[in-house]
């Protein structure tokens, strides 16, 4: 057993073992394809038994992936409990030949040539060897059962993600709790959208309610510009809860789209609290950017008083009915398809506000729809000001 402590004597140890072993095997958080021992992964490609590669931050580089699109024998986590982050490297004749890395260096040019990593390197031959390989047989077994092949439309929806990160116009998954079960952004339909793609599948949606939709937010923005929540009339303050569906001036105008929020105790807190309501809704601002402290600063009223029906579906209402174009209305009819698409798991819990900005209002906010610029087409630029909320259209299932 010796320990390798420069980044030279682990690059060449590595490119040593993979020329002198009938199989390759490893695991590592991420992979470069620009260090010495990657084109010599490639040389010898026919040893490789399995390797297993974690693209979490999408640190793993496009050119890697792209030398393994659909191969068997290189597969990636795409969707981790937690980092993948392990770094072990076994090269063997058979079991009893064999040498194996564990430590802290990544299969990328910067873990062989400039930071500070160490190995340990053990072989066949050292005290309870036989122990150490058949653990590092099994795990690496096991990350290879819970990994996927890459297809070319994986590489190239991760391509264009990786592409716009490394112009930090991304920064993708680091901004949530490595305890949270999350798919990948480029594995989500809408979020890889353009504007065009989603512009259309908004306008045509299955219940012909764009129009419908878009003069319903129309008119709360009208409200929210001429008042604030506390000094509207007590039936714009329910048209704008979600409380009733209906509108005397325009009959067709059904105020239940974006969630029908008809709980009897939020009925009764609202035309109770509806000054503490206003003064919420007053910490985000009517235009420009919402920051998540805005956000926070508007929900710190609700998290006190969580037991009056003020969960995320009721707030991300209001929150939607005052700026569409940042926030999302989830309902009971839209969230299952929207957890469908972001890979939520587990539910959002109705006090847990915090999980609504950082796992889908912050999600949605780095799409390619979202940040497209301003349309000069009438009908787009009307949408594009009202798109988040918007999103309704697209996930929500059942009938209007």
């Amino acid at each position: 057993m010796t320990l390798l402590t420069t980044p030279n004597e682990i690059e060449t140890t590595i490119c040593h073992l993979i020329k002198t072993y009938k199989s390759i095997s490893f695991a590592s958080a991420w992979a470069s394809a620009s260090s010495k021992a990657f084109p010599l992964l490639l040389k010898y490609s026919n040893k490789i038994n399995k390797v297993v590669v974690g693209i979490h931050f999408y640190q793993t580089h496009p050119n890697f992936i792209k030398e393994f699109i659909d191969d068997e024998k290189v597969k990636f986590k795409t969707n981790p409990n937690g980092i993948f982050h392990p770094k072990i490297y076994l090269f063997q004749n058979n079991e009893n030949d064999w040498e194996c890395l564990i430590g802290s260096a990544n299969f990328t040019k910067a873990a062989m040539q400039n930071n500070s990593e160490i190995i340990v390197h053990i072989n066949s031959n050292d005290t309870d060897a036989h122990g150490v390989y058949k653990k590092t047989i099994e795990a690496i077994e096991n990350y290879f059962e819970t990994a996927v092949s890459f297809t070319n439309n994986d590489y190239q929806a991760y391509l264009k993600v990786w592409n716009k990160k490394s112009k930090e116009l991304l920064d993708i998954q680091d901004e949530f709790s490595s305890e949270t079960d999350i798919k990948p952004i480029f594995k989500s339909k809408i979020i890889m959208q353009d504007w065009n793609s989603f512009f259309e599948e908004v306008k045509n949606d299955k219940n012909n309610s764009f129009e419908i939709r878009l003069e319903l937010l129309n008119k709360t923005q009208e409200y929210f510009r001429n008042s604030s929540f506390a000094n509207m009339t007590d039936i714009k303050r329910r048209q704008i809860s979600g409380i009733t569906s209906k509108d005397t001036n325009n009959p067709e105008l059904n105020w239940m789209y974006f969630g029908n929020m008809v709980s009897p105790r939020f009925k009764t807190r609202i035309s109770e609290d509806y000054i503490d309501i206003s003064e919420a809704l007053d910490c985000i601002p009517m235009n420009g950017i919402v920051s998540k402290n805005d956000y926070m600063n508007y929900i710190e009223y609700f998290k006190e008083h969580s037991g009056y029906g003020y969960g995320v579906i009721t707030i991300s209402r209001l929150l939607a009915m005052k700026r569409p174009d940042v926030f999302f209305c989830i309902t009971g009819g839209n969230k299952k398809y929207l957890y469908e698409d972001f890979g939520l798991t587990k539910d959002i819990k109705s006090n847990e506000y915090e999980r609504y900005w950082d796992e889908i209002i912050q999600r949605i906010h780095k799409s390619e729809w979202y940040n497209t610029d301003e349309p000069k087409d009438i009908i787009e630029k009307e949408l594009w000001s009202k798109r988040v909320a918007m999103l309704d259209t697209i996930f929500y299932d059942g009938d209007l």
